[in-house]
């Protein structure tokens, strides 16, 4: 079972999985610098020891997309090559957990 962390951001509890909250923490890392905030799952998923495009990698977007840490990207082909768009909640929840 995997273990629950919990980021409180504005008094809403917000339960990332361990994982999840590692891959967040990686694509916060990505950002930095740059002029836009779009991410790489590939990277984000080899860092917490995931394979990219596997299941479990697949199931932790899931997971920080339904909480409203990633945005699909604008193009579909680019989303469908791993690129997402890191969200002001989710560069706050990385830098708070």
């Amino acid at each position: 079972m995997a273990s629950e962390w919990t980021v409180v951001l504005d008094d809403r509890r917000i339960d990332l999985s361990d994982k999840a909250l590692g891959m967040l923490k990686h694509m916060r890392k990505q950002i930095l610098g740059q002029p836009a905030p779009y991410v790489v799952v590939r990277g984000a998923a080899i860092s917490i020891g995931v394979v990219p495009g596997g299941s479990e990698c697949d199931g932790l977007v899931d997971e920080l997309l339904r909480g409203g840490h990633l945005q699909r990207y604008p193009s579909t082909s680019l989303t469908a090559h791993g690129l997402y768009r890191l969200t002001a909640l989710g560069i706050s929840a990385a830098d708070e957990g």
